[in-house]
């Protein structure tokens, strides 16, 4: 019984999988709110308690990096280690990764229809795949086809620095620089900085700032309000300018596909002209990217799926 994990920096997301019919299928599935739990281990003791299961195995993606076997969140203080699985929970195989890792492996686990075409291209056969995106954090991986299986090559992409190209971007950033120092991509485009970028915002259009949910923000900027179509746009082109700058350093001309919440809230932001132009100028290479596809991803239980696929691949079975 195989017990998988997919725990970000505002939902733990656990569930059984099995393997039926060539596919991994996910069983139990349940969502928790971060919130709700001091540590990592009372989610999972929580989640096994009313699923009444006992694992044998398990592989859990975690949203921050992993060293030997643990691994703390970026958003969110908790640790999560193979050992504890191990000792406190009676999982004898037991992983732990990076949550992007899984997300990238489930991209050739899943069915056409859980993909949507953003920009369209043809993907060029052998050739790496990029699978990245902004949620609570901004998740990247890069997946390589490797004989009859698959690898992922996972790290901390979206804290890459931010690449303002217009007067206002330029401006969002002096501003973010004021109180961070360092402007990572993350902190522009995914949900954990979004608090600051609004006050910037703010602060560039001379308004009171007041906090406001995402969905308001939208709701203001599908109404015609100048400062939340601006703040939307300008998070939707950090998105395209980061995974352009990743699909040209790692060769991903098999593809983009974006995943994370934030990026599936402001899809309609990804596919206006704008957008293609920021994923595919780059000066004397802005051809190189010219025919790479991008896709958005649908599948809330991706990462889990990417999770089974990644233990089974590993363990050999």
């Amino acid at each position: 019984m195989l017990l998988v994990g997919d725990v970000g920096g505002t939902h733990a997301r656990f569930a059984i999988a099995s393997r039926q019919g060539g596919r991994f299928v996910i069983e139990k599935f349940k969502v928790l709110e971060g919130d709700a739990y001091a540590t990592f281990d009372d989610a999972l003791a929580a989640y096994l308690g009313s699923a009444e299961v006992q694992p044998d195995a398990a592989c859990v993606a975690i949203a921050g990096p992993v060293r030997g076997g643990k691994g703390h969140l970026t958003n969110r203080d908790w640790t999560v280690s193979e050992q504890a699985l191990r000792v406190r929970f009676g999982i004898a195989r037991a992983l732990v990764v990076n949550d992007f890792l899984a997300m990238a492996r489930s991209v050739p686990e899943l069915p056409a229809e859980a993909f949507e075409a953003l920009l369209a291209g043809e993907p060029v056969a052998g050739a790496p795949v990029l699978v990245a995106g902004p949620g609570t954090g901004f998740g990247v991986a890069t997946l390589l086809p490797d004989g009859d299986h698959w690898r992922v090559i996972s790290g901390e992409g979206g804290h890459m620095a931010y690449a303002p190209r217009t007067a206002q971007e330029h401006e969002l950033a002096t501003l973010l620089a004021r109180e961070h120092g360092y402007v990572s991509n993350e902190l522009v485009a995914s949900g954990s900085g979004l608090e600051e970028v609004h006050a910037a915002f703010c602060e560039m259009y001379g308004v009171a700032y007041a906090r406001m949910s995402p969905q308001e923000m939208r709701r203001r900027a599908d109404a015609g309000e100048a400062i939340y179509q601006a703040l939307i746009e300008v998070r939707a082109l950090a998105v395209m300018g980061a995974v352009g700058d990743l699909a040209l350093a790692n060769g991903a001309l098999g593809g983009v596909v974006l995943a994370g919440g934030v990026t599936e809230r402001i899809a309609d932001f990804l596919k206006t002209p704008k957008a293609r132009t920021r994923f595919v100028s780059r000066g004397p290479m802005s051809e190189y990217l010219a025919d790479c596809p991008v896709r958005l991803l649908h599948a809330p239980a991706a990462a889990l799926v990417g999770a089974a696929a990644h233990f089974a691949q590993v363990q050999g079975i």
